[in-house]
């Protein structure tokens, strides 16, 4: 049996997302700032008639900032109830992947263990599969569902 991620870079490196987690790719709009949030938080994005928090991946994972420009794109998913924006700096391709192709991932990664399903060898590249729902804490999931930017 085979699943599909969305497949993005972060930098120079390739990271890929259940496709289930995923509702929509969006071209980047600049976020309004909103005061008091996590640092990885940009601001927020009218979306579909509803203000959704941009949550910078780069930023979450210590691994420089989004520029939101040239091929930065929004992955617009759903965590724990609440739509959040994440900036990638490119998607690249939608893959299908067989479940017995995913492997996991050693504790030496950039990214907490926490935060990773898994990873799939890909031709020649390695590709670690982001869990989304959670890469936001619970603290953090009950700032963002507090309706503040409603």
């Amino acid at each position: 049996m085979s699943t599909q991620f969305v497949i993005f870079k972060l930098g120079d490196d390739v990271y890929g997302a259940d496709i289930y987690n995923v509702s929509e790719i969006i071209f980047p709009k600049e976020p309004i700032k909103v005061p008091n949030n996590p640092d990885f938080i940009e601001g927020v994005i009218e979306y579909r008639g509803q203000m959704v928090p941009v949550l910078d991946l780069k930023k979450r994972f210590h691994l420089g900032e989004s520029s939101f420009t040239g091929q930065t794109r929004l992955i617009i998913g759903e965590v724990e109830g609440i739509l959040v924006a994440f900036s990638v700096d490119a998607v690249t391709e939608i893959l299908r992947v067989e479940k017995s192709d995913l492997k996991d991932v050693p504790e030496m990664t950039k990214i907490a263990k926490e935060y990773i399903k898994g990873a799939a060898k890909f031709e020649d590249k390695i590709i670690i599969i982001l869990d989304l729902a959670r890469v936001l804490t619970v603290d953090e999931r009950d700032i963002l569902g507090d309706n503040q930017y409603s």
